[in-house]
């Protein structure tokens, strides 16, 4: 029997393809590398893939869980569940743009972190004596004598092939770019393209790639981007588990993933007029199971106990074996070493760039996301954990929760009896993110809406103001809880695990998009830090983006990075008995 094809065209770009009769929309989306976030992986839970059919919806009726998900007004406006929604005819469809404005990623430098401009990557002059009948030196010989550094050589095949045509083509004068003691491109005098890095977070909701000049050490551009891998689930579990249950998981996962590096790269060349040959050296950071994937690596054995990875250790690899020769075809590229299976090099990076290592007393290092991960220093050791925090605070299992994008309720405050709120950009109220959340319900509890255990008067409570409306309901209020009580009880386990109490704590750093953004004192209002004074408490940024940039910067971090891997002790916390208990006890919204 012929299989029936029909056509879905993606709006507004025009774009058309197939999909096969029955087909859910969702695989469509995922294949073709449209955004669309799936929190709970396309189970049907949480409702956050929505899609606009502007034409075909009515040959597939709404499901029970889209009438359960979706408003009447939604559903009417032609609003469907991707993972529900069924091709039945030819349709055309409209997605969110997921992109978040890379502007907000730009920060210089901390000062601190970067001993020197020192990077893997150097250039090296060279003269050579042209052969003739009395010197029949190989061209390879003639290049690697003339060079200073210690033991030279070319490994790259291409190079090789190209050597005896680019050394004449030079006139046997030029430029040896050299990574150590490798020789990894050959350039001529009058060069003045410069040589360049590039630095990858590749976090579990969002990618930022970083652009930096290898001679000046300055940040020459910035560009972020959501992870398209919020198509196969929000968090890391979900991302695992279709690894495993789907045929070639993986390679989708990995495909989605480096489409958008390679587009990020892409737009930095472009914006900065910088040729992307001139790129030699990449370091990427990101947890475990991102680069685990990154590197087609099956992450399988990190979800169950006993949580082993295929490997922590810092890695250097060809561009084309990552499938990044087309936008990064002369780069090497690092990856940083990670700690465990759910403390990865984001970490080890967000050590290295925010002063945590060199600070002085207890020092507690805070990357709020969908893993709760966190390091506290106290003397000379370094303890560290992660918490399933879940995806609450980047969007996820909220009502009218969203990553922080235009539109998004950003900060929440109480003027006297009035309540008012911002988004970012000014834009129209669309929903609220972690930051928003936080405050809303830190005012919430003052302006009595809300209790310490979590009640709230009422089925819901509705922000209002000229931005539009967003509710907060009782759910809600309890994915929060449950979010704030895994930070926290990791916190009480490293701090019972360094033996130091709460006001032994010299210095909080919040680490993360999320921490940059987020009300010191609004965390500590509902207990989701320890109760120290708050001028104690400083947001650090996005450190692993800038962790992974000073890699590209100073060789010697990656000496760094490497020795304070295999010193950190890890602490795992279901082998901690007392880890449920401690949970408990940190489910009221009060510091403490």
């Amino acid at each position: 029997m012929k299989e029936v094809l029909y056509k879905v065209t993606f709006l507004p770009s025009q774009r058309t393809v197939t999909a096969k009769r029955g087909e859910i929309l969702l695989d469509v989306l995922r294949r073709e590398s449209q955004p669309v976030s799936a929190v709970c992986g396309g189970r049907g839970n949480c409702g956050k893939c929505k899609a606009l059919v502007t034409d075909g919806s009515e040959a597939f009726p709404p499901t029970l869980t889209e009438a359960r998900l979706l408003t009447r007004d939604e559903i009417a406006a032609g609003y469907r569940l991707s993972c529900q929604f069924k091709v039945m005819t030819d349709v055309r469809v409209k997605t969110k743009d997921l992109a978040v404005d890379s502007a907000v990623s730009k920060r210089p430098l901390p000062k601190a972190s970067i001993r020197e401009i020192s990077p893997q990557i150097r250039l090296e002059e060279f003269s050579l004596c042209k052969p003739d009948i009395d010197d029949q030196a190989s061209d390879y010989s003639r290049l690697m004598s003339a060079l200073v550094t210690e033991r030279p050589g070319i490994d790259r095949l291409n190079l090789l092939r190209r050597l005896p045509h680019v050394i004449r083509e030079l006139d046997y004068r030029g430029r040896a770019v050299m990574y150590g003691s490798e020789v990894i491109d050959l350039l001529p005098f009058s060069d003045e393209s410069g040589i360049f890095g590039i630095a990858i977070d590749i976090g579990t909701t969002t990618l930022a790639v970083y652009l930096a000049d290898l001679k000046s050490g300055e940040i020459v551009a910035v560009r972020s981007a959501s992870n398209p891998q919020s198509a196969y689930g929000q968090d890391v579990i979900s991302r695992i588990d279709y690894t495993m249950k789907r045929y070639k998981g993986i390679d989708e996962l990995r495909a989605a993933v480096l489409a958008t590096m390679n587009k990020l790269i892409d737009d930095l060349c472009k914006e900065s007029a910088v040729p992307k040959e001139r790129i030699y050296d990449t370091s990427i950071v990101g947890n475990t199971t991102m680069i685990h994937i990154l590197l087609g690596i099956s992450p399988g054995r990190i979800a169950s106990s006993p949580f082993i990875p295929a490997f922590t250790g810092g890695k250097v690899f060809e561009s084309r074996e990552l499938d990044l020769e087309v936008s990064i075809p002369n780069s090497k590229i690092y990856i940083m070493p990670g700690i465990s299976a759910y403390v990865g090099s984001d970490i080890t990076a967000g050590i290295l760039s925010s002063g945590f290592a060199e600070d002085y007393g207890n020092v507690l290092l805070v990357d709020i996301g969908t893993n709760g991960e966190m390091a506290l220093r106290s003397g000379e050791r370094i303890f560290a954990c992660s918490t399933a925090a879940g995806p609450a605070f980047e969007g996820g299992n909220i009502s009218h929760g969203t990553i922080a994008r235009p539109g998004a309720v950003d900060h929440v405050w109480l003027n006297g009896k009035d309540i008012g709120f911002s988004t970012v950009n000014g834009s129209k109220a669309s929903g609220i993110c972690g930051s928003g959340l936080i405050d809303a319900i830190a005012v919430m509890i003052d302006a009595g809406v809300v209790s310490e255990s979590g009640r709230i008067k009422g089925e819901h409570f509705e922000l209002e103001g000229t931005a539009g409306r967003v509710r907060i309901n009782r759910q809600d209020i309890r994915e929060v809880q449950l979010a704030k009580a895994a930070i926290r009880a990791g916190v009480s386990i490293l701090m019972d695990r360094a033996g130091i109490e709460t006001r032994n704590i010299d210095r909080i750093l919040l680490a993360g998009a999320f921490g940059n953004y987020i009300d010191p004192e609004n965390a500590l209002r509902i207990g989701m830090l320890p109760n120290v004074p708050v001028e104690r408490v400083s947001p650090v940024g996005n450190a692993a983006g800038l962790g992974a940039v000073l890699a590209v910067l100073d060789s010697g971090i990656r000496e760094r990075a490497e020795s304070l891997s295999s010193e950190i002790h890890y602490v795992e916390l279901s082998g901690r008995k007392d880890f449920n208990e401690i949970f408990v006890e940190n489910l009221a919204l009060r510091e403490g």
